[in-house]
């Protein structure tokens, strides 16, 4: 028996993704009835169980979670061909993007209309999170992050370099007094703010005439949601050094005082990591905007 192979594989990757049968007809507008087929011929054909079904929830038997990660690659990197041979057709199609949540709240979801203007026949779908994300797990094309990357199996374009800034609360100034220099910083309490790969909590630095120091500051609270760390400083917790575009309309308002200017925290990069050599169209378009917009 015939089968539209690839066919198959999309409706398997779609039911897996929307979380069931009747979600996936929807979404692909074919009829229920042909989606219950497509996976009985995808199973008959790889001679494997692919999922456990029950009439509450999908679960993905071992070999079917391998072939969901595999076969997601697969159709990925065959979008890829057909564009590398057509680069004068309209990009359309699904771009799954991960980043953190001030970056989508702030400037990627604000400017959005404008890259769906070179772009109308794309489909974005977003999650923002400050935790780190699975690509292959979570069927993602690219992710956004801030700072030095690990080691892993993924190649990461940088996008630009995302100024920091260091402030506190007038309130907390207040009582504890404003530093003027970096020795200083001892006596204070910092807002720290953890890296959720490593699990460390990330030093704060500052441009010196004599080059880069990086410090550890004393400090009761460890973070790791951008908005609960703004709010931290808000509430005269201690001492924030955070990204200047998320901290600028609370320093503008004076609810947040910059201190130490002399001191200048050093830039941290922003890069666009995506699990393939290759930069797909849709990855590469994404990215460029994200150049320009930064």
């Amino acid at each position: 028996m015939q089968i539209n192979l690839f066919e198959c594989i999309k409706i398997f990757i779609e039911i897996i993704e929307s979380g069931s049968f009747t979600k996936a007809a929807e979404n692909l507008q074919i009829h229920r009835p042909a989606v219950t087929k497509a996976l009985q011929q995808l199973e008959q054909h790889s001679g494997i169980r692919l999922m456990q079904r029950t009439t509450r929830r999908i679960n993905l038997t071992p070999e079917g979670e391998e072939f969901y990660h595999r076969s997601k690659s697969l159709l990925a990197q065959a979008d890829d061909l057909l564009d590398l041979f057509s680069p004068t057709h309209a990009l359309h199609g699904q771009l799954r993007v991960d980043m953190p949540i001030a970056f989508a709240a702030l400037l990627v979801v604000p400017n959005l209309s404008d890259f769906y203007h070179e772009h109308p026949s794309i489909e974005i779908i977003l999650s923002s999170s400050d935790l780190r994300r699975d690509m292959l797990r979570d069927g993602l094309d690219c992710v956004l992050r801030m700072g030095e990357l690990e080691d892993g199996e993924y190649i990461a374009r940088k996008i630009g370099d995302i100024h920091m800034t260091t402030c506190a609360s007038p309130g907390y100034l207040s009582v504890h007094g404003t530093p003027e220099n970096l020795e200083q910083l001892q006596q204070h309490q910092a807002v720290n703010w953890i890296n959720n790969s490593s699990r460390q909590i990330v030093s704060w630095t500052f441009e010196t005439t004599s080059g880069t120091a990086e410090l550890n500051l004393p400090g009761k609270l460890v973070l790791d949601n951008s908005e609960a760390y703004v709010a931290a400083g808000l509430a005269g917790l201690g001492l924030l050094q955070g990204m200047s575009f998320l901290l600028k309309p609370y320093l503008d308002s004076g609810l947040l005082v910059e201190v130490l200017p002399d001191y200048p925290p050093q830039p941290r990069k922003l890069s666009l990591i995506y699990p393939h050599r290759h930069l797909s169209r849709k990855v590469r378009v994404f990215a460029e905007w994200l150049e320009g917009l930064l």
